[in-house]
């Protein structure tokens, strides 16, 4: 059982503890409207729109530089974390893991604003655009269908769909990321991200679903 305050609460403690290891450039705010926990942005876009086929380096300008996510990693990449908390449990959200499309020095983005360094960049040749796929996580039960399962993996285009066992938790989704995409940091902090709190949910994939190839893991074993 959880609530939006709790859930909003996890996701404040861990983008803080983050921010303290150096992981986290820079964390937003996180909000609380009535069940759906997000994060405030400085700029806000007046509709906040994802993408509709594939993203481009004018999807993730627009969402850096308006400040439309959760967390700024020191590389550029933006997180974004969006919960919706119905009955006590998660009900649906939004996990993205956008990579900055520049190979940016770390260092700039600590004297330089953003909108800068990627206009520094933009002169550049198209050469120095860096191949990263979007990474997104999504949990929509009431849109469930064939070919769209309600815990699902997006890779590249809005239109893939990759099967999941359940959704996932902030803990889940911020390990996911460092483990797989910032190994040196993942080793160098491998107490702290073992340490963050996490729940099991139940599992939502179908039968059907595990047929082909799908993203499982097994549930925490709980000890006494």
């Amino acid at each position: 059982m959880t609530t939006a305050n709790a859930l909003g609460r996890t996701v404040r403690d861990l983008l803080a503890v983050m921010f303290d290891a150096e992981l986290v450039l820079i964390p937003n705010p996180v909000t609380v409207d009535g069940d759906v926990v997000g994060w405030k942005s400085p700029t806000p876009l007046g509709r906040f729109v994802d993408f509709a086929d594939y993203p481009t380096v004018r999807t993730y300008r627009r969402w850096a530089e308006a400040g439309e996510y959760s967390a700024l990693l020191p590389d550029g990449a933006i997180l974004q974390l969006r919960y919706t908390v119905t009955d006590g449990a998660i009900a649906a959200h939004r996990l993205a893991y956008v990579p900055c499309p520049y190979r940016i020095d770390p260092d700039m983005l600590l004297s330089e604003a953003l909108s800068d360094i990627l206009d520094l960049h933009a002169l550049g040749t198209h050469d120095d655009v860096t191949m990263q796929s979007t990474i997104r996580f999504d949990f929509d039960p009431g849109s469930a269908a064939q070919g769209h399962p309600a815990a699902h993996l997006t890779l590249n285009v809005a239109s893939c769909r990759i099967a999941c066992e359940s959704p996932m938790t902030p803990a889940q989704f911020v390990r996911f990321i460092f483990r797989n995409f910032y190994a040196a940091q993942w080793l160098a902090n491998a107490a702290l991200f073992s340490a963050l709190p996490d729940t099991n949910h139940d599992s939502t994939i179908e039968d059907e679903e595990r047929l082909s190839p799908h993203v499982a893991w097994r549930r925490a074993i709980a000890t006494a």
